[in-house]
């Protein structure tokens, strides 16, 4: 018979709980039980069997207060779990199952929880790679990455998280820039955006062993590189073509004499002329790298794009130059206006341009010089094995890589000295004597009106 509300409220607790069944009509639909504690409270139970094993579920605590059940309540909880248990259902065993997934369901979410405050954002992911690219590549890279970021990001949003970038995302970054015409800068950037998220994805790499946060609480958690699926905007790049004849050069050397150019971007810029070297390797020349007793340059490999040490011998010309170049540091041969840094090839870059426009001379960037350097110093006789030895061009052969280690520093000490007269007959005019055609005879598209 069922239990009322007035008899549940009349019972009285003892030193120990105890137990009042209701009765049922059928033990299949399980028994409704009330345990009496000693505080007075009463929990109700659903007690049923299973291979004539009792079995009990707590259903809930009796009472008015604020996790108390009705009578009602408790009615319709038993209710529930008879019509289960009726359908053959060990209720315990699928509570206890339920509870453990319940479980596993928190835990993941919790999990998901932790990973969403510590998963970093694109923004993130792009200034995390920016300090790498400071620390450990080249510093035209760097600036170059950095300025492109900075232009290319500035309307689109940053803040979705790094792992949820989409190759339709990289395709919104990139077709402004080609919308503008400018496809060679739609493949850097599509260069600089798949090595920023294949960085990403080798530092967390569990192939590496290595998982930690990249920063303080930041991981990014990238799978796969959403740059790869996203074809380059420009498919064939044509290669740079822009040297300076004889002429040119004559010219551009005359303007750079008279000009009001601060005589370190001169020196800079006639170096580069002189050993076909890098505008970023010979702003940044510490005056510990230069041996003007044993004239030459030693740019060591934390400083050379390759990694390698680059030794460049010094002819007439370029002892000259590095012999007068005014010593304004301690350290540093071509110092900054501030003292602290040297010259940035973007202010090499502003100066050559504008000495072009005041001279009349068609435009040309600082890197052309090395091209430059590689075209007439060839025409002047160098073979190109040395021509690319003076000029530090890494050799990716096996028996250059792993077997050649000879310095060649006579073999490029001879070279330059051969390209320091020719060199210097351009400049004072007479390098028509060598008896050889220009180079604008010889390259159509390079004559010039």
């Amino acid at each position: 018979m069922a239990i009322t509300t007035f008899e549940l409220d009349a019972l009285k607790p003892k030193a120990k709980p105890y137990l009042i069944r209701t009765k049922q009509r059928d033990k299949k639909d399980g028994v409704l039980a009330f345990k009496v504690l000693p505080s007075g409270d009463v929990d109700a139970y659903f007690i049923y069997y299973v291979e004539r094993k009792e079995k009990q579920i707590k259903i809930g605590r009796y009472g008015k207060g604020k996790n108390g059940m009705t009578l009602k309540a408790i009615h319709d909880k038993y209710d529930e779990l008879s019509k289960k248990y009726q359908g053959g259902a060990d209720i315990k065993a699928q509570k206890l199952a339920q509870d453990a997934q319940d479980k596993r369901e928190a835990e993941e979410q919790a999990a998901l929880e932790r990973k969403i405050q510590l998963q970093g954002s694109f923004k993130q992911l792009i200034g995390s790679y920016i300090d790498y690219a400071q620390i450990e590549l080249s510093k035209s890279y760097y600036t170059a990455a950095k300025g492109a970021f900075a232009l290319n990001l500035k309307d689109f949003d940053t803040s979705i998280k790094a792992d949820q970038i989409t190759q339709d995302d990289i395709r919104a970054i990139l077709r402004p820039i080609r919308q503008r015409g400018t496809l060679v800068m739609a493949n850097r950037m599509r260069s600089y955006l798949s090595a920023a998220f294949a960085w990403a994805i080798e530092l967390e790499s569990e192939d590496t062993g290595f998982c930690a946060p990249i920063s303080d609480n930041v991981q990014f958690f990238i799978k796969a590189n959403p740059v790869l699926g996203v074809g380059k905007p420009l498919k064939e790049e044509s290669p740079a073509v822009r040297f300076l004849t004889e002429p040119e050069l004559q010219a551009f050397w005359q303007a750079m004499e008279t000009s009001g150019m601060h005589i370190h971007r001169k020196n800079i810029l006639k170096l580069m002329v002189c050993t076909g070297a890098r505008v970023e390797a010979l702003a940044g020349l510490q005056w510990s790298e230069v041996h003007l007793s044993q004239r030459f340059i030693h740019v060591p490999p934390a400083r050379s794009k390759n990694g390698l040490d680059w030794i460049i011998p010094l002819n007439d010309i370029a002892f000259d130059i590095l012999s007068t170049t005014p010593r304004l540091h301690d350290e540093l041969v071509f110092p900054a206006n501030n003292g602290i840094e040297p010259l940035r090839a973007d202010g090499i870059n502003q100066a050559t341009r504008r000495l072009c426009e005041q001279a009349g001379i068609e435009l040309f960037t600082p890197r052309d010089l090395r091209r430059t350097f590689k075209t007439l110093s060839g025409k002047a006789g160098l073979s190109k094995e040395i021509r690319d030895k003076i000029q530090n061009h890494a050799l990716t052969d096996v028996s250059t890589k792993h077997y050649d280690l000879y310095d060649y520093f006579d073999e490029k000490q001879e070279a330059l000295t051969r390209w320091n007269g020719a060199l210097g007959r351009i400049i004072d005019g007479t390098y028509t004597q060598l008896g050889l055609k220009a180079v604008a005879d010889v390259l159509p598209f390079r004559k010039t009106a």
